[in-house]
């Protein structure tokens, strides 16, 4: 009997939605100081609620990482200096892509992500309403080809710096570009997503983003540092591989980041 319950315990855990630091801390992130009972109440409505003792266990390694203080004994806080991590939401429209490219291109190498992905973090904020696939070079033009056939949006392949300023710019568009090998990735909601390292190596020098220059590219690097953890080495790893490395560097020491 005493091994059929603890059977059952486990079996119950094991199906229940795991809690993880991040799901804590992305509640943290929006109520700035929450109760224990709050965040339960959250868990619960997105189900995410697993056993108090998991719960317990994230919110403890998050008080001793010091991503998390104490603020009274059940409330708790994130630290004046918090970072959250950088992630994308995805519309219905890359939801739509994603399944796409997973049914007729399932061996694919490639990641997905809004242009408006990094308005929040500009001073001045032009319409970005296009979406970018980046795909390996192997199977970027039958990506174009699918797409092309299928959306009812326009599909451009590798547009020029030309065609970008006078077909793209203020329009609802899908650009189809080429994945740099080993560019870093991060899996969101079954969606490949740029991690933030590639987006701020590749909106240095990408023509889709000729618009960010001087002072509004110093904005959104400060912005974007201020605001998320970056792993400097990933960063620079990835600009060599562009050839940007310099760029990059000159871009983290005017601004002291």
């Amino acid at each position: 009997m005493l091994f059929c319950c603890l059977f059952c315990d486990i079996f119950v855990i094991i199906l229940s939605y795991m809690v993880t630091t991040n799901d804590i801390l992305n509640f943290a992130f929006t109520h700035k100081v929450f109760t224990r009972k709050e965040l339960i109440a959250n868990l619960k409505s997105l189900n995410q609620i697993s056993a108090q003792s998991s719960l317990s266990e994230q919110l403890n390694r998050l008080l001793k990482s010091g991503q998390l203080i104490r603020f009274e004994r059940g409330i708790y806080t994130l630290p004046d200096n918090a970072k959250k991590n950088f992630s994308i939401n995805s519309s219905e429209d890359v939801k739509n892509i994603n399944q796409q490219i997973i049914k007729q291109f399932p061996f694919a190498d490639y990641c997905i992500w809004p242009g408006s992905a990094i308005m929040p973090y500009m001073h001045h904020i032009p319409n970005l309403s296009f979406v970018f696939v980046d795909v390996e070079r192997e199977v970027a033009e039958s990506v174009f080809n699918h797409l092309n056939s299928e959306s009812t949006k326009r599909v451009y392949l590798m547009p020029s710096l030309t065609d970008f300023e006078r077909y793209i710019n203020g329009t609802e568009a899908i650009i189809i570009r080429l994945l740099i090998s080993e560019s870093p990735l991060q899996l969101i909601d079954g969606i490949n997503t740029p991690a933030i390292e590639k987006i701020l190596v590749d909106i240095v020098g990408d023509v889709e983003f000729s618009f960010l220059q001087g002072s509004e590219i110093n904005y959104v690097y400060s912005t974007i540092f201020e605001r998320h953890n970056i792993n400097k080495n990933k960063l620079l790893r990835y600009a060599s591989r562009r050839g940007r490395k310099h760029e990059v560097e000159q871009l983290l020491k005017t601004n002291k980041l």
